[in-house]
């Protein structure tokens, strides 16, 4: 089985939670009325994941992240809310927000996760197969976990000593 770039894309979305779950089903085998569902009423597949990932990014915010679609009052009305998702109370956390707002809350949940991670180097598979401590091999840097972002010198960790000894360093 080969799977091309596009699917390796929707697997990853998948993953992140990343695209607002569709919440309109038909049923035409017992009449051609459509049903809505929210994410959070079905608790199986995708919608399971995204309610999750959504639910963890609503718990930890701060109240001071700048994130598009979501202006300061829904931050605020976020933050005071969230109380409800504690015992999954999804429908009192809707209602608190109010239909609207809620539609672009979920929308930015959406970006949010999709900007966590690093879609061109997860879908491309010479960087997806890569395991840690292997090397990349045009500049031979070594492929290693990163455990806080702010700290890590890819220069320090990351250049395996042979490279210095090579070039005379």
């Amino acid at each position: 089985m080969v799977a091309g770039s596009e699917l390796r894309s929707e697997v990853l979305k998948y993953a992140a939670g990343a695209e607002v779950p569709k919440s309109q089903f038909m049923n035409s085998e017992v009449s051609n009325q459509s049903f809505n569902f929210e994410h959070f009423t079905i608790p199986v597949g995708y919608q399971r994941i995204f309610t999750d990932r959504v639910k963890f990014n609503i718990q930890h915010l701060v109240g001071n992240e700048k994130i598009d679609g979501i202006n300061a009052k829904l931050m605020k009305d976020i933050i005071a809310s969230r109380h409800h998702l504690e015992n999954d109370n999804w429908g009192l956390f809707k209602k608190d927000i109010g239909p609207r707002r809620y539609k672009n809350l979920v929308e930015a949940m959406a970006r949010v996760n999709l900007a966590t991670i690093d879609a061109k180097v997860s879908i491309d598979l010479k960087r997806i197969l890569r395991l840690p401590t292997s090397l990349h091999s045009k500049v031979s840097m070594k492929c290693m976990e990163v455990k806080n972002r702010e700290t890590f010198d890819p220069f320090d960790k990351a250049v395996p000593k042979f490279v210095y000894e090579r070039k005379g360093v």
